[in-house]
């Protein structure tokens, strides 16, 4: 199951766009034909507007600024290698990646801290390949229930500072380590070999060219007091009625990165990040739980909102939970609907996104839903979906998914997925597929994970759009049209998850927090408690239209390397149906004592 999720407030990878008059009812090369489209769209022939900035490829070089950690990385690599290759079963690969990373966590509650740490890790990843690209230790067993070959959890401990004795030690304690795992698990994956009567023609590595990049270490400038000051202010405010949790947080990275390879690859990487999110939260009257949060990503702490920029977030969210607490329940419904910026991102990237990641398409306990769709309509013809981190910005916003060299050692591309309807690619790591041997820079991770291939900064690209008003003017057409009582808008949402494996249905669900029931008349209601559901094929072939402006969404992702920094940038769009389930509701009761009486704010109604 992989989960799309932000600190805050998710904001997804997606935007879609509907299809031309006749546009979806195309059959050519498909699987099928895709469902006519009911509703009659007169697109325009004006493309969503995207306008990008991206890294140059030695933008930030600086080979007078190299770490002597870099070269004790290289000389051990070396060393150990070379006598590996001289074994029984000899390793032909071997390359270790080093992340230092420090993390400030500053968190007010109703005016006054709760949380304040400043702490720094390094954490060793060392891969050891045995075998030979074409065959190796990595090979999923045919049958493995139980676990025999699967990479283990572990992150090495390296000391700080740059002692060559001791670094040097500790990487040739977690090599032997490496190595001897890979041994054993090779030696599964030739028995299983063995016995099988088809074998995958598929190759478990691909090469990759050397390269030698070194950024200059970065450097973390933050006033602690003065944001410290900033969330007592800030949580004091969001902590309004309804609410009875009012929280304000920053997070500061700092991380260093250190990667080299037998190839010949060295790598150092050092960059900051920042993020900042206000969140509010309430029990309703009926039990179930209800927040809000918003959040702010940026590349230095400097790039995070203003005073002035926090009071409009706290304003928002507050405003927002307000409403929830008095909306009514949703009940389940079938129809059409439009998911604005960050609604659609997310959907998309859990309806598209995940399933096509390359590894899932030779995973043999996977849906594999696109492995046999390449060269296929699987969109309208006037949509493009590509995913490229070497975008930094998009129309102004920073991409939290921006970086120039994956976990794998490979310079970050743009990896083509649709072209005007048509699926062409996938997002690739170094574990080849058919039709795709070599990687588009997207092996990521997390320390003390395997890197497998995920998404960095998704976006979507429509030829033909409508404006946002005339996107809902088709909304309401289309509730007439189907004769239904209302349709539904969705504009924010907490997050979503979707199951890629073969063992249960290929289904996401997005759970939305601000949804509207819109009816014939225009008339708008906000209702809660509903998650949205389906399955990707038929969701895919339910888009009918994109708007013309695009919004864009920084958040983490989590799946089985781990949780990983995504951006996604998407128009909104219309569909013409949708499936919405009804949420949870727990039975609950509530507190025995009324809340204390928030500061400036007269208290009024029961206890929540």
């Amino acid at each position: 199951m992989r989960w799309i999720f932000s600190l805050g407030a998710i904001v997804g990878i997606a935007g879609l766009a509907g299809c031309p008059s006749g546009g979806n009812g195309r059959t050519k090369n498909g699987p099928g034909p895709i469902a006519p489209a009911e509703i009659q769209v007169d697109l325009q022939s004006i493309p969503t507007k995207i306008d990008t900035t991206a890294s140059a490829p030695t933008e930030g070089n600086s080979p007078d600024k190299r770490s002597p950690v870099l070269d004790i990385l290289k000389a051990e690599n070396e060393r150990e290698i070379a006598a590996l290759k001289t074994q029984k079963d000899p390793a032909y690969y071997l390359a270790y990646q080093l992340v230092e990373q420090r993390v400030v966590n500053l968190e007010a509650e109703g005016g006054a801290l709760i949380a304040d740490s400043d702490d720094t890790a390094r954490n060793l990843d060392v891969e050891v390949r045995v075998g030979s690209p074409k065959l190796d230790n990595t090979r999923a067993l045919a049958d493995d229930n139980n676990g025999l070959n699967a990479p283990l959890t572990r992150r090495g401990v390296v000391p700080f500072g740059e002692d060559k004795q001791a670094i040097a030690n500790a990487l040739w304690l977690e090599t032997d380590r490496r190595y001897r795992e890979a041994v054993v698990a090779y030696g599964y994956v030739r028995q299983d070999q063995a016995t099988l009567k088809a074998r995958d023609p598929v190759d478990d590595f691909s090469s990759a060219p050397a390269e030698i990049y070194i950024e200059k270490p970065a450097e973390l400038k933050f006033d602690k007091q003065q944001w410290i000051d900033r969330l007592k202010r800030c949580s004091a405010k969001a902590l309004k009625e309804p609410a009875t949790r009012g929280t304000c947080q920053v997070l500061f990275q700092l991380n260093t990165a250190y990667f080299v390879n037998s190839e010949g690859t060295q790598l150092q990487l050092s960059w900051t990040n920042a993020q900042f999110s206000v969140s509010v939260g309430v029990k309703a009257d009926d039990g179930m739980n209800l927040s809000r949060l918003e959040q702010r990503f940026g590349r230095t702490p400097a790039d995070l909102p203003t005073d002035a920029d926090i009071d409009t977030m706290i304003k928002e969210v507050t405003t927002d939970l307000d409403a929830l607490d008095d909306a009514p329940l949703a009940e389940p419904y079938v129809g059409p609907a439009i998911l604005e910026g960050r609604a659609s991102g997310v959907f998309f990237h859990e309806v598209f996104g995940h399933r096509i990641e390359g590894h899932r398409q030779k995973d043999k306990t996977g849906g594999q839903t696109f492995a046999s769709y390449v060269g296929r309509d699987i969109a309208p013809d006037w949509l493009t979906v590509f995913d490229n981190p070497s975008l930094m910005t998009l129309n102004g916003v920073q991409l939290n998914g921006f970086y120039r060299f994956d976990d794998e050692g490979v310079r970050a591309q743009r990896a083509n997925l649709i072209d005007n309807g048509k699926l062409v690619g996938f997002v690739m790591s170094r574990n080849p597929i058919k039709g795709f041997e070599k990687s588009n820079g997207h092996g990521r991770h997390s320390p003390g994970l395997p890197p497998v291939a995920r998404q960095g900064n998704l976006v979507v690209e429509a030829s033909k759009t409508v404006p946002r008003a005339d996107l809902e003017k088709m909304l309401i057409e289309e509730i007439k049209r189907q004769k239904r009582p209302y349709g539904m808008i969705f504009t924010d949402i907490s997050g979503g998850f979707t199951n890629t494996s073969a063992f249960a249905p290929q289904a996401f669900k997005v759970n939305p927090v601000m949804a509207y029931r819109i009816y014939a008349d225009g008339r708008k209601e906000l209702v809660r408690g509903i998650d949205m559901s389906g399955t990707p094929l038929v969701a895919l072939q339910s888009i009918r239209a994109a708007s013309r402006e695009v919004e864009t969404f920084n958040g983490v992702c989590g799946a089985e390397s781990g949780w990983v920094p995504v951006s996604a940038s998407a128009p909104s769009l219309l569909l013409e149906k949708i499936e919405v389930e009804k949420g949870f509701v727990p039975s609950d009761r509530p507190p025995v004592l009324q809340p204390p009486a928030i500061r400036d704010t007269h208290q009024h109604g029961g206890p929540r």
